[in-house]
């Protein structure tokens, strides 16, 4: 369709109006493509925004002498789609991201946990919930009594309450032994390693073990070494997906967005320098 919307000689001219509904339906189609990639989440880009730019500029390329390079895109997404998905491919690319430091000496004063996400009621979700419920145990296991944590809230709405509340309810639950310390307005996991470094100066940390997730870890252990403290790596237990069995096509996909999104934040942390 798109070939004869410009003209090409293998049968009748069809319609503008059809040529442009092509190419917004291919757009939205490589728009869908790409978001099961991660891209978008790498990118930090809306996905409601990035429907919407996918099929205005497929509809405005389709007439175009590059209109049949939707095509071309759309197949060669979706051929990558069926590779993360169906082959082990995201597995190795992931172990790159992944720092796990032995126990070593001396032992750390302190366990830090990096936050995530919350629900609208101010609830830790998914991976934040991992790395606290792993650090919680750590903790516990290795007898170190500090914990220090980030708090966060949905900066889209200022009326959900910070995470704390949440976070000291589960500590008072599963480990009541515990003495919590909080760092508060952080929005990346640089301002979350210089407020770390911050807290640990001022109880006289010198050695601190860091938790946060899996694909996470490498970057978030350098950025607090990079703020000065000396540090021990412990990914959390995942619950998203088993890194050590990724044999399923959803857990090989949420894995290649994790390697997406880390590469990106990685490239961007080296180039200023906070890693």
């Amino acid at each position: 369709m798109l070939f004869r919307g410009r003209g090409a000689n293998i049968g009748i001219r069809a319609p503008a109006w059809l040529v442009r509904g092509s190419g917004a339906i291919l757009g939205l189609c490589l728009m869908q493509l790409l978001a099961a990639l991660g891209i978008f989440s790498a990118l930090g880009v809306s996905v409601t925004l990035a429907r919407l730019v996918c099929v205005v500029i497929g509809a405005l390329l389709a007439p175009s002498a590059v209109g049949a390079w939707l095509w071309g895109m759309t197949a060669l997404t979706a051929g990558l789609l069926l590779v993360v998905s169906y082959t082990p491919t995201a597995a190795p690319l992931l172990a790159g991201f992944v720092r796990r430091d032995g126990n070593r000496s001396p032992a750390p004063d302190a366990v830090v946990v990096f936050s995530g996400a919350v629900t609208a009621e101010g609830r830790v979700m998914g991976p934040a919930l991992d790395r606290l419920l792993t650090g919680m145990a750590e903790a516990k296991r290795r007898r170190i009594p500090q914990l220090a944590l980030s708090t966060v809230a949905d900066e889209d709405d200022p009326t959900v309450a910070t995470s704390e509340r949440d976070q000291r309810e589960l500590a008072l639950t599963f480990a009541p032994e515990l003495q919590l310390r909080f760092v508060h307005d952080v929005h990346s996991t640089r301002d979350e390693a210089l407020a770390f470094a911050a807290v640990a100066r001022t109880h006289g940390w010198q050695r601190v073990l860091v938790v946060t997730s899996p694909s996470h870890s490498r970057r978030a252990c350098r950025a607090v070494e990079r703020a000065g403290l000396a540090v021990q790596c412990l990914p959390a237990v995942s619950r998203s997906y088993a890194l050590s069995k990724l044999d399923h096509p959803e857990s090989r996909r949420l894995a290649f967005g994790d390697v997406i999104y880390e590469t990106a934040a990685t490239l961007l942390y080296e180039l200023r320098d906070w890693m």
